[in-house]
């Protein structure tokens, strides 16, 4: 796969980076209360999209706060309804264990809690996994036309995953491996964490548009 450095360095060569990291940090606080999170998922979807016209610098300036929210409403919509199939298995699961506690912890809601979580913790993994693998190509079918039926064409998405496993897997990988070095920013105060997750977020979405690039030419609808 081609050019994967610049996904790292991308961020740095932009020269307005700090103030744009400036401005993210301000959203990442109103992210706290739900407000700027639109903002944020909206930004980070049109730096995929100019990764993938091949802009020479991906980064976005904050210039439509208005459209970056729609956009970013829209595939914040993407997201929860891939997330709903664990949160609905997680119902029955809170269910059981309040059962549990009202019942005084009765060995027989013990057990079934015991039984449940189980097969519910195995289903979790390998979804979570799958979607993992799976997430950049979401994130460029999105992009392409911001259509919410776009990013929620399952059999378009294997498709492409299938016609390019190889990278999407390597993309995948260092999407995740990028997101938890955001963490980091933990131990370096405030603006650390501000940086780390605006710099590992930036990176994710600069992946998801070189994949885009990398794949083979498919077909999309009208």
């Amino acid at each position: 796969m081609k050019d994967l450095g610049k996904a790292f360095s991308f961020f740095f060569n932009d020269p307005s980076w700090v103030t744009k990291t400036l401005i993210a940090a301000g959203f990442m606080i109103l992210a706290l209360f739900g407000i700027g999170i639109p903002v944020l998922a909206g930004y980070l979807i049109q730096t995929t999209q100019r990764v993938m016209k091949r802009e020479q610098n991906p980064l976005p300036a904050w210039s439509d706060v208005g459209v970056q929210f729609v956009t970013g409403i829209k595939y914040c919509v993407v997201i929860i309804v891939y997330t709903l199939p664990i949160i609905l298995l997680y119902i029955p699961f809170l269910v059981l264990v309040f059962a549990g506690a009202m019942a005084g912890e009765s060995e027989v809601i013990g057990l079934v809690t015991t039984l449940y979580f189980i097969p519910f913790m195995f289903i979790v993994i390998i979804y979570g996994l799958a979607l993992a693998a799976v997430s950049p190509i979401i994130t460029y079918c999105f992009a392409e036309r911001e259509r919410i039926s776009d990013a929620l064409d399952v059999a378009r998405i294997y498709r492409e995953f299938k016609g390019n496993w190889q990278n999407a897997l390597v993309v995948a990988l260092l999407t995740v491996g990028v997101q938890s070095f955001a963490f980091v920013g933990i131990v370096l105060v405030i603006v650390g964490v501000f940086f780390t997750v605006f710099y590992a977020y930036a990176v994710s979405a600069y992946l998801a548009g070189l994949l885009y690039l990398e794949r083979a030419p498919q077909e999309v609808p009208a």
